[in-house]
């Protein structure tokens, strides 16, 4: 399947979104452990690798102080309201994902 560890990492992601923790550890997480492995030339469809594009680029807008990654420095940064809108983002693009797999994957 062409975009089977697309779709894995996507779903583990939704995972950790769904789990314990607060919304930014849990957003943080989930690019740390699942989103930022994705190549999106190689592990998305084509239309959707300019949203996902968009969306990794929103979650590592600040500099890292001390050990924290840009990530983390950019989560922890956010507003509630931010991190929502990036939680659905990452759950429509899944949603997306998920409507390219084959039926039986």
């Amino acid at each position: 399947m062409q975009y089977s560890y697309g779709w894995e990492k996507f779903h583990s992601a939704v995972l950790t979104l769904a789990g314990p923790g607060s919304q930014a550890q849990r957003l943080s997480d989930a690019f740390v452990f699942s989103l930022s492995h994705i190549r999106p030339e190689e592990n998305l469809p084509e239309q959707l690798r300019a949203d996902f594009g968009v969306l990794m680029l929103a979650l590592i807008q600040k500099q890292a102080v001390a050990d924290e990654g840009n990530a983390q420095a950019t989560i922890f940064a956010m507003d509630e309201f931010e991190i929502h809108q990036s939680i659905s983002k990452i759950i429509g693009l899944y949603d997306s994902l998920c409507r390219e797999m084959p039926k039986d994957y």
